[in-house]
Order: C-alpha cells, then sequence, then structure tokens
C-alpha cells in the first residue's frame, strides 16, 4: 500500500496585524515528514509506503497571504497528481483554523481538500487529523473520509491522535469499504482557556468519546472546540463521528446526537481554567503569594495562539509597583524586532544598553523607555521542542530593578523548559515569570507553585462575548442567551 502524506498548520488570528508570509511556514517536502506525523513505525509495522508531498508548518500566527497559501497549495496538488496512479489513499495534519486573504471562504484547510476531491474523486480515503481549535462544516466532512481530533487541550496527545487516525485509514484501506463522516454542529463558540480537558465539562465529554470510539461500529469520534480568533460560518464547535462501515451510519448518527446532547446539557459549566482574574489583581495575587515560582499569563497577547507577542501593557503595570516584595521578576518574552534588528543585534553580553521596547504591532501602541544591561543572548525555538531556530533572544537585567526582560526578534512563547535553556535563560533565578499564553502549559503548571490567567486586552482577548461577529451561525453560546 503507498500513502501520501503531508500537513498544513496555520492558527490564523485575524486580531494580529502581522501577515503570516511563507517564510514564516517551516516547509518540509522530505521524508521526515513522517516523523513529523508521528506515523514511521506504524508504517514499517504495516508495510505502507509513504509518500510526502508537503508539511507546511506556522502555528499560532495572523492572516496567511494568499500567495504564501497558494504556493502551498500547488505543492498538495503537484504531488498529488504525479502519484495519483500509484497511491492508494492519503493522511495529512490539517490544524483547521486557518484564515487565508482574498481566499473563498478564507479556510485554507477546507479549501485544500476540496481542491484535492476535484483531482481524486469523491472515493479515495482520506483521513485528516487535526487540531481541537480548528474549525469543520458539512462539507469538510464530506470530502474526508476520516477526520479526528486530539482529544486533550494543552496537546498531549497530538501524536497518539495522528496515530490514532493513520490506523484507522490503514483499516479501511485493507477493508475496502464506502464510509460518510456524521458531522453535527454545536452551538458553542469558546477559546481554548475555557475548554482545558483536566477540566470539566471536557473531562466527562472526553470519557464519553472513549466509550464511544470503543465500539466497533465506530471507527473515530471527537469534540472539536472550534476557532473563535476569526470570523467565520465556519467558527463554533462540532462532533464527528466516523462510522465503521455503511451499515453503521444510523448508529453513528445516533452517537453523534448522544455526543451533542450530553456537551449541551453542559454548556454553561465551561470555564476559565485554573485562577483568571483582571489584570491589576491577578498581579497583587501574584505579588503577595509567599511562594516561589509563580506564573502569570498575559492572556491578551497568547503568542501560541497568534498574538504578537509584543504588548507591554503588563511591563508597565510591573514597573508601576511600589513593593516587590523582593521577588526577581522575568519576562519571557517579548517581541520587538525592530529594536533587535536595528539596535540589540549589534550589542554583545555585558554591554549596557538604553531603547524604547514595544514592537509596532504592540496592541497598547506604546513603548517603554528602559535601561539595563544584557545578561545573556540565545536562540529562540518555537515550542514542541522544534528543533529550528526560528530567532535571538537578548535577556536584559534592568537597572536597579528586579526585573529581567528577554527581548526577541519572533514571536516566541516560553512553555518548555527546553526553550529557557536554548536562549541560556536559567528560569530557576526568578520569584515571577511573566509569560505569553493563555492557560499555563504543563511543565510550567507542574514547576508552578501557584499562577494566575492574566484577562489582558490584546489580539487573544478571553472574553468571547466582547468579540465582533458578523458570520457566525446564529444563536450562539455565550454571544446569544440560548
Amino acid at each position: 500500500m503507498k500513502v501520501l502524506i503531508g500537513g498544513f498548520v496555520a492558527e490564523c488570528n485575524i486580531y494580529s496585524n502581522k501577515l503570516c508570509e511563507i517564510q514564516d511556514f517551516n516547509i518540509s517536502t522530505s521524508d521526515n515528514i513522517a516523523d513529523l506525523l508521528g506515523i514511521r513505525e506504524i508504517a514499517k509495522e504495516e508495510n505502507v509506503e509513504l509518500i510526502p508531498a508537503i508539511y507546511a508548518w506556522a502555528g499560532g500566527t495572523g492572516v496567511v497571504s494568499y500567495d504564501s497559501f497558494d504556493y502551498i497549495l500547488k505543492q498538495f496538488k503537484k504531488h498529488i497528481r504525479k502519484h495519483l496512479d500509484e497511491i492508494d489513499g492519503m493522511f495529512f495534519f490539517l490544524h483547521g483554523a486557518s484564515y487565508v486573504e482574498n481566499l473563498e471562504g478564507f479556510s485554507g484547510d477546507h479549501y485544500i481538500m476540496r481542491e484535492i476531491r476535484k483531482i481524486v474523486g469523491p472515493y479515495l480515503p482520506i483521513a485528516v487529523t487535526c487540531d481541537p481549535h480548528g474549525n469543520l462544516s458539512q462539507q469538510y466532512a464530506d470530502d474526508c473520509t476520516i477526520l479526528r481530533t486530539f482529544r486533550h487541550s494543552p496537546h498531549t496527545d497530538r501524536t497518539e491522535a495522528k496515530q490514532i487516525t493513520f490506523k484507522a485509514l490503514i483499516n479501511v484501506l485493507k477493508n475496502p469499504r464506502e464510509i460518510h463522516e456524521v458531522y453535527k454542529k454545536v452551538p458553542i463558540l469558546l477559546g481554548g482557556e475555557r475548554c482545558v480537558s483536566t477540566d470539566e465539562p471536557l473531562v466527562s465529554i472526553n470519557k464519553l468519546l472513549n466509550e464511544i470510539e470503543a465500539d466497533p461500529r465506530i471507527l473515530t469520534c471527537s469534540y472539536h472546540i472550534g476557532y473563535l480568533r476569526h470570523d467565520s460560518d465556519k467558527c463554533g464547535a462540532g462532533i464527528m463521528v466516523v462510522p465503521n462501515g455503511p451499515e453503521d451510519e444510523e448508529y453513528a448518527k445516533q452517537k453523534a446526537q448522544e455526543i451533542y446532547d450530553f456537551v449541551w446539557a453542559r454548556h454553561k459549566e465551561f470555564h476559565f481554567t485554573g485562577y483568571a482574574d483582571e489584570p491589576d489583581v491577578s498581579l497583587k495575587s501574584m505579588m503577595e503569594f509567599e511562594g516561589s515560582p509563580c506564573f502569570l499569563t498575559d492572556s491578551g497577547d497568547n503568542v501560541t495562539a497568534g498574538a504578537p507577542g509584543e504588548n507591554t501593557y503588563v511591563l508597565k503595570q510591573v514597573l508601576n509597583l511600589k513593593d516587590y516584595h523582593n521577588k526577581e521578576i522575568l519576562f519571557a518574552m517579548i517581541t520587538d524586532k525592530p529594536l533587535v534588528d536595528n539596535y540589540l543585534s549589534h550589542k554583545k553580553v555585558n554591554d549596557h544598553v538604553e531603547f524604547a521596547l514595544g514592537g509596532p504591532n504592540n496592541w497598547f501602541k506604546e513603548k517603554v523607555d528602559l535601561k539595563g544591561t544584557i545578561t545573556a543572548i540565545g536562540d529562540l525555538h518555537r515550542h514542541y521542542s522544534d528543533p529550528n531556530v526560528v530567532g535571538t533572544g537578548y535577556t536584559i537585567k534592568l537597572d536597579n530593578l528586579p526585573i529581567t526582560i528577554v527581548v526577541g526578534d519572533e514571536p516566541v512563547s516560553f512553555v518548555e523548559h527546553v526553550q529557557y535553556e536554548w536562549a541560556n535563560v536559567d528560569i530557576n533565578k526568578y520569584d515571577l515569570i511573566i509569560v505569553k499564553q493563555g492557560y499555563l502549559y504543563p511543565e510550567l503548571k507542574a514547576m508552578a507553585k501557584h499562577y494566575v490567567m492574566s484577562l489582558t486586552d490584546g489580539a487573544c482577548m478571553q472574553r468571547t462575548e466582547r468579540l465582533p461577529y458578523k458570520k457566525v451561525k446564529r444563536p450562539i453560546y455565550p454571544l446569544d442567551n440560548i
């Protein structure tokens, strides 16, 4: 058997002013796509030959430029046409939350699938793993043979979910049959910070999904949180149930309704994870807490969800404090590419620097004048232990203040220990670490004595109710009182 593989990952936040261009993607067209998907060993065991197409990864970002997307789409189509006569199926990781400028329907993920079906026809098996923060539609369900998402947010089961989907595809290839996914839209529009899988109601929802997926009449099933950082008719939560065979389709419809009823009965239980509060209250609670380390997440500037990482609001809060309670404070990090390119890149460790911080996409449009000494220079890497160096971080200790700031040229959220190590930052030296995240990621959460999500404004403002929507299907919770 031969399976063509690839991926397209762009979680597009339209409130970020930075357009996502082709240079913002990590692109692979080589054999290592199998490793990025985590399916090499399974393919070997099942005697499946993998044919790489393209894997383009931008992570959380702004709107994708049309020309960049057009290039990626053409690569998909080129490889499919080249290998069409020999492949038995296809397997992709398509995030599901892309937004492409000037593209019909705006969703790059959905458009890719529509274009592929035009080439291969309606019957060639295509399996897709997507992110739970991706959006669905009936057309997307019809274009896929199998579609399954991760169960967990944060996404601790990314590889497991891809492997489950890939094994389901192999099942269909070994025992050919026509199956049609059952899709059901759920009128809920919430961000990931209110849909963490270690909290209820997701704990119970995932338990139900696992029970249903264990039924031999069901191939896969999943609950999709959906994406809320752009306005589209596809936005919102969804359910996908894949029957094992055509005779199981009615049963799959019953299971989809069962999941829908279960979720809707609990829709008002979704809540911000952990401790979340207004910015002044959040900072005050961290400063007064006696344990160490503590973490404050600047959720309105959450880089993992496409924010530019340039906001200085929390920094100004900290600079205005009268009492630092003997705490050493680290900002990891604040992005300012012009500052790095034009000034810091010419400096070295131990140089004293004077600068105005706050990049051009700073939500609050205000710069902060600072003085300090560069204590370290290191590499910036995106999370999920991405080995690719995407930029440079300059760690600066401010004069006469217990405040240290990592300033970088590319938006990065420091969610893993290894990112601090690569940047030459010793996280253990600090009592309060302020990061550009929404929910706190597992490694940091495990070491935190206390943490808070500060409900700051910005490109990733957490209150869905305050965001403007014109294209979503109404009514939808919590925009409407259903």
